[in-house]
């Protein structure tokens, strides 16, 4: 029996996934049986490529979501916990557990206000192509999603970093995990 537990990290571009995924691996580097991955660590392939392989964006997301779940299920068997972070549609990330009958594993949205977000793409990130409507309507989206299935939600409009890998960390409590 696989007793790992996974946490995918989802969210739009700007939200702050990676930097608390940072600072995570920071603050657990002495944990040598957690995993800290990165679903952008593959190449991300323009639209266009991603249209002309796999017929749509959101078909190559459902297939790299799925791949990267039967990889975090059937691999790293020696960690504990393994935490993801990546964009991904909670529909999939759910459907991609149940297809590898994984039920130990949380999903938490990142989110933030619309205009932090525009804000960190543009002047932080220095992406201001990445602050779309697309983009913004995405950001909608996946809150609506993580809502609705009642998945934790941790804004960082207004928190430091600091607070956001605390509130995280009670999400790892309140899965069990010792901190």
């Amino acid at each position: 029996m696989n007793s790992k537990l996974i946490i995918f990290i989802t969210g739009a571009s700007g939200v702050g996934k990676t930097t608390l995924l940072d600072n995570l691996k920071l603050k657990f580097s002495d944990r040598k049986n957690w995993e800290f991955l990165k679903f952008d660590s593959m190449d991300v392939p323009s639209t266009e490529e991603m249209i002309k392989e796999y017929g749509s964006a959101e078909n190559w997301q459902r297939t790299k979501t799925y791949e990267w779940i039967n990889k975090m299920v059937t691999a790293f068997l020696d960690k504990e916990v393994i935490i993801m972070d990546g964009q991904a549609n909670l529909e999939f990330i759910k459907a991609g557990f149940a297809i590898q009958s994984f039920k130990k594993y949380k999903i938490v949205l990142i989110d933030c206000g619309q205009e932090i977000m525009v804000k960190r793409l543009v002047d932080g990130r220095q992406q201001a192509w990445l602050a779309s409507e697309d983009m913004k309507n995405w950001l909608k989206f996946l809150r609506k999603q993580a809502e609705s299935f009642g998945e934790p939600i941790i804004d960082t409009s207004s928190a430091t970093p600091h607070q956001v890998a605390e509130q995280f960390i009670q999400v790892l409590k309140s899965c069990g995990v010792k901190t």
